[in-house]
C-alpha cells in the first residue's frame, strides 16, 4: 500500500504529521474561522490568564486568545514543527495581539514548563496523531502544568460525521473504516474522538463537558473553503484506490476526484460538506 506520507497532496509538516503543512493549516482555519473561534469562546478562558495553546501550529486561536486573556494575560505556544514556531514568532512580532506571546519549538510529552504555571491548556487537532499511550502521556503533562481550578481543552475531528452531499452518506464512513483497517493510524486515532471523555477522566479531571459544533459549507462556496474541499476530496479519492471499497464505491471516488469535471458535485446547488468538531474540556481538582 502506498502511505498518504508520501503523497504530495497530503500536506506533510516537517515532522511527517498528514494535513499540517503551514500552508494547509492556514487554509483550514479560514474555512472554519467562524466556528472554530466560537469553540475557543466557548471554554471559559478569563483575562489576566496564563494560557498554553499546546500543538498550535500556525498560531491561528493566538489572536483570539490573547483577546480573551487581555494585556494582564500571557500566552505560551509549542509545536514540534519549526516551521511552525518561526511563522508564529514572525506574527507576534508585529504586535497586533492583545497579549504577549511565548513561542518555542517542543514536544506535548515533555513540556519545558513549571508545574502548576497556567491557568488552562488549549490542544486543537493534535490527538488525531497520537496512540493511546502518547494520548496518556500528553494529557498527564497538561494536568502536571495547569493549577488546581483550570481549564484543559481538547478539540478533535468526528471522523464519523463527515459527509458530501448529494451522494451517499456512508461513503465517508465507510473510507475510514477501510483505512483504519488496513492500519492507517490517523483514521483509527480519529475514531477515538468520542471516547476522550473517558481520557480526561484518566487523569482526574473533574467536571468534564463537550460541545460539538456542525460545520456546513454550501452553496456559494468561498473561494477558500471551495479550495479545501477540493484538496479533501482529491486526497481521500486516491486513499479509496488503495481501499478494500465495494467498486460502486471506488467509482463514485474516482468521479469525486475529478474536480475539473463540469458536472462534479462541487459544482452542484445543493452541494454541502458536512462535518463535526468538539471541544472536550475539564477541570483540574
Amino acid at each position: 500500500m502506498k502511505s498518504s506520507n508520501q503523497s504530495p497532496e497530503a500536506h506533510v509538516s516537517s515532522v511527517g504529521h498528514n494535513l499540517a503543512s503551514t500552508d494547509w493549516i492556514d487554509m483550514h482555519f479560514l474555512a472554519m474561522q467562524p466556528e472554530y473561534e466560537r469553540m475557543l469562546s466557548w471554554v471559559g478562558i478569563q483575562s489576566n490568564w496564563q494560557v498554553l495553546d499546546a500543538g498550535c501550529g500556525t498560531g491561528c486561536y493566538l489572536p483570539l486568545m490573547t483577546k480573551l486573556v487581555g494585556n494582564g494575560g500571557k500566552v505560551s505556544a509549542i509545536d514540534l514543527a519549526p516551521e511552525n514556531v518561526r511563522v508564529v514568532e514572525e506574527r507576534a512580532s508585529q504586535g497586533r495581539w492583545s497579549a504577549p506571546v511565548d513561542a518555542r519549538v517542543g514536544t506535548i510529552f515533555d513540556l519545558p514548563y513549571a508545574d502548576q504555571s497556567f491557568d488552562a491548556v488549549w490542544c486543537a487537532n493534535t490527538s488525531q496523531y497520537l496512540s493511546d499511550t502518547e494520548l496518556l502521556t500528553m494529557l498527564q503533562e497538561f494536568r502536571r502544568i495547569v493549577r488546581p481550578g483550570g481549564l484543559i481543552a481538547i478539540k478533535e475531528y468526528d471522523i464519523t460525521a463527515q459527509q458530501v452531499q448529494p451522494t451517499t452518506p456512508m461513503l465517508f464512513l465507510h473510507l475510514h473504516e477501510a483505512r483504519c483497517r488496513m492500519g492507517d493510524k490517523v483514521a483509527c486515532y480519529l475514531f477515538r474522538t468520542l471516547s476522550l471523555p473517558h481520557w480526561l477522566r484518566e487523569v482526574g479531571l473533574i467536571e468534564l463537558r463537550q460541545k460539538p459544533t456542525l460545520i456546513v459549507r454550501s452553496q456559494p462556496l468561498r473561494p477558500v473553503e471551495k479550495k479545501i474541499v477540493g484538496a479533501l476530496l482529491e486526497l481521500y479519492a486516491g486513499e479509496a484506490e488503495q481501499a478494500d471499497l465495494p467498486a460502486e464505491e471506488l467509482d463514485l471516488w474516482r468521479k469525486l476526484s475529478d474536480l475539473d469535471a463540469g458536472d462534479h458535485i462541487i459544482h452542484h446547488p445543493d452541494f454541502q460538506y458536512r462535518c463535526i468538531q468538539t471541544v472536550f474540556v475539564g477541570r483540574v481538582p
